[in-house]
């Protein structure tokens, strides 16, 4: 579906006049507790010190894994622990569709489906349903009651999700049957972003893929960074200076380019106004500029940019001069993520100056093979880009016929 008809659907589900009338037959769902639907199972971590208890076949999820999945399954884990380690342990291994939630910690209550059998640590909570609630529901419910999972978190430390609280949070409770057409109809717009996503990984793949048979069939001539691109640094205005903040500028930070599924960069959370952009250091970097967080445990993280934005100062931003494609910029950047970790420093966190990144010598291919690459990478890229848009389009979707769809505001037709 074309992006304009997607955002056309948004702004429509946004102003659908919905009923708050409950008449006979459009009865207002009963709330329940949690712990009257559910078992939850609380995970387990075998001991590190044992070699023999990882790096087995068993997926184990961590709360890192669920809070960074950037779709409504995680399918892949970190860690892998042994059949030794799950004994050891007695960790539980749930199936294919199981809700997760974080117990505890910075991203206590979010949550996840597994996307195939695994277990988890014990950070986490598995859910594990009865008859009366379906999996793909209770996902869906679960994020609409987050005000209350907030609510009845306790901990002095830090909020923590106990057996306690499963018992204060309530969720609506339709019949199965209507449990199964609201998860449908929000499971279907879930399904198409992780699709788009899969497609977005493999297409990155390929041009990966693509340009290491170039560098290893193209003349190369060795060059510093600094020969082939010019760097600069971002910067952060006044937090408090309400003026500075709010604008048309994009203001990228480490936190949305640590864990990305592709190298593709287009959106930010925070924007800043032209006064905000004068009382930085902070430029904004053209389109297909290569931005390279260059401080932290996750130095050496890169993504290239289809939007104008500038960054904060947790990277190093480096624009393509002429005798370099930015696609080809991009790929010497990530092949080269090693050097780049071990010319770190700092006593704090680690960090790479401007500087040391300049002189590090990477292989630049002959312009032909440059073109070449260029002719399979630039449109892959930008079609990557295109998926993404649409993926926070149906997202917006998503959210916003929620919250409506278990209030029971708006019914789905059987």
């Amino acid at each position: 579906m074309p992006q304009e008809d997607l955002g056309s659907i948004v702004e429509e589900v946004k102003t659908a006049e919905v009923s708050d009338e409950y008449d006979p037959g459009n009865e207002r769902w009963e709330m329940r507790p949690l712990s009257e639907l559910m078992e939850p199972v609380l995970g387990k971590t075998p001991k590190r010190s044992e070699d023999e208890y990882w790096g087995g076949d068993i997926q184990w999820a961590s709360a890192k894994d669920i809070s960074q999945s950037k779709t409504r399954h995680v399918y892949n884990t970190a860690e892998n622990m042994t059949e030794a380690g799950k004994e050891a342990s007695n960790a539980k291994i749930l199936p294919a569709g199981t809700v997760v939630v974080i117990a505890r910690g910075a991203t206590m209550g979010r949550v996840a489906q597994l996307g195939e059998s695994m277990a988890f640590n014990q950070t986490c909570y598995a859910l594990d349903t009865n008859d009366h609630l379906l999996d793909d529901y209770l996902y869906y419910a679960w994020q609409y009651v987050f005000g209350q999972v907030q609510a009845v978190s306790y901990g002095t430390v830090f909020d923590t999700i106990t057996m306690k609280s499963f018992k204060d949070i309530e969720i609506p409770v339709p019949p199965v049957s209507i449990q199964r057409e609201i998860a449908g109809v929000l499971s279907n717009l879930d399904d198409k972003v992780e699709m788009n996503r899969l497609i977005g990984s493999t297409i990155e793949s390929t041009i990966e893929a693509v340009y290491h048979t170039i560098s290893k069939t193209s003349d190369t001539s060795m060059e510093e960074f600094d020969e082939i691109c010019d760097t600069t640094g971002g910067g952060t205005p006044d937090t408090n200076t309400d003026k500075y903040w709010g604008g048309n500028a994009k203001w990228l930070t480490p936190k949305e380019v640590t864990g990305l599924d592709t190298s593709v960069i287009y959106d930010t959370e925070r924007t800043l106004t032209e006064d905000g952009l004068d009382n930085t250091s902070a430029k904004m970097m053209p389109v297909n500029s290569t931005l390279l967080y260059s401080r932290g445990k996750n130095v050496g993280e890169v993504v290239i940019n289809k939007e104008h934005m500038a960054t904060n100062q947790g990277f190093i931003c480096l624009n393509p001069r002429d005798q370099i494609v930015p696609e080809v910029l991009l790929e010497l950047v990530k092949r080269h993520r090693k050097e780049i970790e071990q010319l770190a420093t700092g006593s704090t966190y680690p960090e790479i100056s401007q500087r040391d990144l300049n002189q590090i010598e990477v292989p630049v291919p002959e312009p032909e093979a440059q073109e070449n690459f260029a002719k399979v990478a630039s449109p892959g890229y930008d079609y990557i880009h295109s998926l993404l848009v649409e993926c926070d389009l149906l997202e917006e979707i998503r959210d916003t016929l929620l919250p409506k769809l278990l209030a029971g505001q708006v019914r789905v037709d059987g």
